[in-house]
């Protein structure tokens, strides 16, 4: 009979085990990876498709309207009187025709094509408030030279908290952007 020996048999499990581990962590160093990929390519779109948009429109509006405010404005008037001069009147029109109502439009656009990028569960309600003011717009502009129509939309606009959100979301998301670039291992 011949004898059987050990070493052969335990270099030989030892072997397996260790090709077992090896794949283990090879699997879950791939799945990280997979995951934060995952996770740079959401964000980047949310800037991208989203937030970075909305901001560039809700800065160029803000901006806009501080210098109409500031340059044909009283100072402490927040928006044109139901009744105008016919100068004023035919000037706020314009504006509203090429500049405030084009933007509102094209934020609330963005807002219904993208808005699966939110960053919160649920529409936060001043996106709902500033897209209800921009469809606003649509009627004061079909409405525009009728007789006794408004000078303003008649939902009022929801004011900084509007942009104080889309900056502050940007912000947040170009952090976290950065964050997981920087931790990201060189492949």
């Amino acid at each position: 009979m011949k004898e059987v020996t050990i070493a052969p048999i335990v270099t030989a499990l030892a072997s397996m085990m260790i090709a077992i581990l090896v794949y283990r962590l090879n699997h879950q160093g791939e799945l990280r990876r997979s995951l934060r990929k995952a996770r740079i390519d959401w964000v980047s779109s949310q800037l991208k498709d989203l937030y970075g948009p909305l901001l560039v429109l809700a800065e160029t509006n803000e901006r806009a309207w501080k210098e109409y405010r500031k340059t044909y404005f009283p100072s402490d008037s927040e928006e044109p009187a139901e009744s105008l001069p016919d100068s004023v009147s035919m000037r706020w029109h314009m504006w509203v025709e090429t500049v405030f109502a084009p933007r509102a439009r094209q934020i609330r656009d963005i807002v219904t094509a993208r808005g699966d990028l939110i960053i919160e569960s649920e529409m936060p309600s001043v996106v709902l408030d500033f897209c209800a003011h921009a469809a606003s717009y649509d009627a004061l502009l079909a409405d525009w030279n009728s007789n006794g129509v408004r000078n303003s939309p008649l939902i009022r606009h929801p004011g900084s908290s509007f942009l104080s959100y889309v900056r502050e979301s940007y912000a947040t998301l170009k952090e976290e952007q950065l964050r997981l670039l920087d931790s990201s291992p060189s492949d």
